[in-house]
């Protein structure tokens, strides 16, 4: 009865357990993350020195590992470089009931009847960094509104940052419902190409297997969180040599054929969306886009040109970075596309994204 109570008790506080490292305090579900990921992640927060506020957003999952928390709304202020932790705008992430990310000002969601548009990808078709509006599946909605409101378009976004093609793979057979005429975007590979201890299918299997199953049941209890977070800490990251990654080569290569059948078999149209997908894995994936006859978008070298005019295209963005950055823009002039990672686009590449792909997209939605 006492432990019964106990575990409501922490239920309805909203209590949420926490593993420490240091001085540092990481959410729990994070313990489900391959052990050589958490180890590089507890790096990259000592070598920066502040855990990253998103992290709290998402919540452990049986099939996916973890997803992002429902009925949320956080502000994100410490995201990025140390040196640029106090500059950049903050942004926010905002989710309905059944844990979809919605726009923080209007999060009811109004579907018509006309085609959707699917996305599936990590954090950067996630819009990591930037508010719900300005990813680039929001504003190549609200560009088809603008174009005809006959022609608007649904917009259905399966993104998680950390996700790879394999969870791409899950999401598909399990929760994006396809019909005629739809569109997907697809973009997956710089997760997959990751150094980990055991592949995302491993882990899967190990994690949905009887005792996988038992192991997980038992550890939502919060007692047993947080009876464990009372004696367990993180210890200090060890980075062994592996030859393993989270989807090998070849496993990429076949999540994404199996994905662009699947679409075109329930009558859809896939396009890849290229984005810090570099090396092999990137080669992998427009050698697979061209056998099928799959439209190719290479970001960020598709930004290049419009370097001249983009302060121009999108004056309010380009002075709220040029703040944050000052003359090491000059230099590094990728960083008026990129976050500092040179990875995840800003609100000016999502924008750019947005034009850029709805060129390629309008005559086939008009159509």
């Amino acid at each position: 009865m006492f432990f019964c109570l106990l575990e409501m008790i922490f239920h309805f506080s909203g209590f949420q357990p926490s593993i420490s490292y240091k001085k540092f305090a990481f959410p729990a579900w994070m313990e489900e993350l391959d052990p050589l990921l958490l180890a590089k992640y507890q790096s990259y927060v000592a070598e920066q020195g502040f855990v990253n506020e998103d992290v709290y957003a998402y919540r452990p999952d049986l099939r996916y590992g973890y997803l992002l928390k429902p009925n949320l709304q956080i502000t994100v202020s410490n995201y990025s470089s140390a040196l640029f932790f106090d500059k950049l705008p903050p942004w926010t992430i905002a989710s309905d009931a059944k844990g979809n990310r919605v726009s923080a000002q209007n999060p009811k969601v109004e579907e018509n009847e006309t085609r959707t548009l699917h996305v599936l990808g990590d954090s950067s078709s996630f819009g990591w960094g930037v508010d719900f509006e300005d990813s680039y599946s929001q504003q190549l909605a609200g560009k088809f509104k603008q174009l005809s409101p006959a022609s608007g378009i649904n917009v259905k976004n399966y993104s998680t940052p950390g996700f790879t093609s394999y969870h791409g793979r899950l999401l598909l057979e399990e929760r994006v419902k396809i019909k005629n005429g739809d569109i997907v975007l697809v973009s997956f590979g710089s997760n997959d190409s990751y150094s980990s201890l055991k592949s995302d299918s491993v882990r899967f299997q190990e994690r949905n297997s009887l005792v996988g199953k038992i192991s997980w049941f038992l550890n939502r209890l919060l007692i047993i969180k947080w009876m464990r977070t009372l004696i367990h800490s993180l210890p200090e990251p060890r980075i062994p040599k592996t030859k393993n990654s989270r989807v090998s080569l070849e496993g990429y290569q076949e999540n994404l054929g199996a994905i662009f059948k699947e679409v075109l078999q329930r009558g859809g149209k896939s396009h890849f969306i290229s984005i810090c997908n570099s090396g092999k894995y990137r080669g992998v994936a427009e050698q697979v886009a061209k056998s099928v006859d799959i439209p190719f978008y290479d970001f960020p070298e598709y930004f290049n040109p419009y370097l001249p005019k983009v302060h121009d295209l999108f004056p309010e963005q380009f002075v709220t970075y040029f703040d944050a950055y000052g003359k090491i823009l000059e230099k590094e002039t990728q960083l008026a596309f990129l976050f500092p990672d040179l990875c995840h686009p800003n609100a000016i590449g999502h924008g750019l994204m947005a034009n850029i792909i709805f060129e390629g997209l309008e005559g086939e939605v008009l159509n």
